[in-house]
């Protein structure tokens, strides 16, 4: 079964990216562009350099979640920020195929003169990324002349911008690559041209996921908390296995419009105002926006109503037991027992006798599936180790990132 097709990883990318921060629509696929017209214009013939690269232009701001990073990666003149581009490193390496090309985003603000001990291929590859990058925000932010940007990189060329970068940037200029970044035909055929196979496709989905769960040390577990609680409560409903991959992919995919919403509506301690309550459920229908016409419609479903309730008062269509079917509901439940059994920033982990209270209190209320509940309450030890298994090496790669991060940030501020 194919859960994404893989020619529209792409695009639930790109959908999703665009919600972190309107400043950034699309800032990713120009920069992709910009970067192909650069490699076009050196007769390059390398396919994984070329893939590689498009992949890391689409990327390569993926660590700039905080608005402070934003404010300054929308100005020009920002000398090395290194915050976004270590966090965007340790991410891209821990959680997509890209391995050590992913050292290239750890540059990519980095000045040309600064980068003499970095591998031929690193410091190379990030000052083409660096260039492209300023040239798209040249063009939409600053709105200045293409005459005064090739005055501005010429002065700078050979001390912020490698000699190679900046020619590259005369030749595509030549060719018309500015104007193409209005114009929505280029960027869509930018990113078409892209692909990945089955394996890539699930990987960097994935690392879309993690975006929204690592925004925090007690989010950090809850999407594969609640993908292997619903692959297990499946199984020990006896569902088929096409069924059981539809609900754990389902939930892979139920809470990706989180990454459109406020980090503060969704670690605010205490209950959340009406106004903010809109904003929080509202994920849904960004989840439904993104995933629209990229995924298996089945597994959509299932993403797209886990807050239903079987009495019709869920959200966002406020549907009823007879319209929902048992992954639906399944994974309802696996949503909150997931919840429930995981810490939060207003919540400590609750012991398994709270746990079952709450779920059975949620049935006798009409909002969950009793028979659901009564397989998660008979198997619920044996889920629930299997679902904190799961959940380990994410754990470990979390800690990875937040150990090394401080210690590069520091050695590279003090080579400043």
């Amino acid at each position: 079964m194919e859960i994404i097709h893989s020619d529209k990883v792409i695009t639930v990318i790109r959908r999703s990216l665009n919600l972190i921060d309107k400043r950034l629509i699309d800032h990713g696929v120009k920069v992709m562009l910009v970067l192909q017209d650069m490699l076009k214009a050196d007769n390059c013939q390398d396919e994984t350099l070329k893939k590689n690269m498009s992949i890391l232009a689409l990327l390569h701001d993926v660590g700039a979640y905080r608005t402070e990073d934003i404010n300054n990666l929308v100005k020009f003149e920002i000398g090395d920020v290194w915050e976004h581009s270590i966090y965007g490193y340790l991410f891209l390496r821990e959680f997509t195929p890209l391995g050590e090309w992913a050292k290239v985003v750890l540059y990519h603000h980095a000045d040309f003169r600064s980068m003499k001990d970095q591998p031929e291929m690193v410091r190379r590859c990030a000052q083409l990324l660096h260039t492209a990058d300023r040239a798209v925000v040249w063009h939409d932010e600053v709105k200045r002349s293409e005459d005064e940007l090739e005055k501005h990189f010429s002065l700078a060329k050979g001390n912020t911008f490698s000699p190679e970068s900046i020619d590259l940037w005369h030749k595509c200029r030549r060719s018309g690559t500015f104007s193409k970044l209005d114009d929505s035909k280029y960027l869509e055929a930018a990113l078409n041209s892209c692909l990945f196979d089955r394996e890539e496709a699930i990987a960097y989905l994935t690392m879309v996921i993690y975006t929204i769960d690592f925004r925090s040390r007690d989010t950090v577990t809850h999407t594969i908390g609640v993908m292997e609680i619903g692959r297990q409560l499946a199984r020990r409903m006896g569902l088929s296995e096409k069924v059981c991959e539809q609900v754990y992919y389902g939930a892979m995919l139920h809470d990706l419009g989180k990454i459109g919403t406020p980090v503060s509506i969704l670690e605010r301690p205490g209950r959340l105002t009406p106004e903010e309550m809109a904003v929080m459920q509202n994920h849904v229908v960004l989840t439904g926006q993104i995933l629209e016409g990229c995924v298996d419609q089945t597994v959509a479903r299932i993403a797209l109503r886990h807050h239903e309730k079987l009495d019709g008062t869920g959200y966002p269509m406020g549907l009823t037991e007879e319209e929902l079917t048992v992954p639906e509901r399944l994974l309802a439940v696996a949503d909150v027992t997931s919840a429930l059994c995981m810490s939060r920033s207003y919540k400590e982990a609750f012991p398994k006798e709270k746990c079952l209270s709450i779920l059975w209190d949620m049935c006798h209320r009409g909002k969950l599936d009793s028979r659901l509940v009564s397989v998660m309450e008979t198997y619920f030890d044996d889920i629930i180790e299997k679902a904190d298994q799961a959940c380990k090496p994410l754990r470990e790669a979390y800690e990875r990132i937040h150990t090394e991060y401080p210690c590069i940030l520091q050695k590279r501020l003090s080579k400043k």
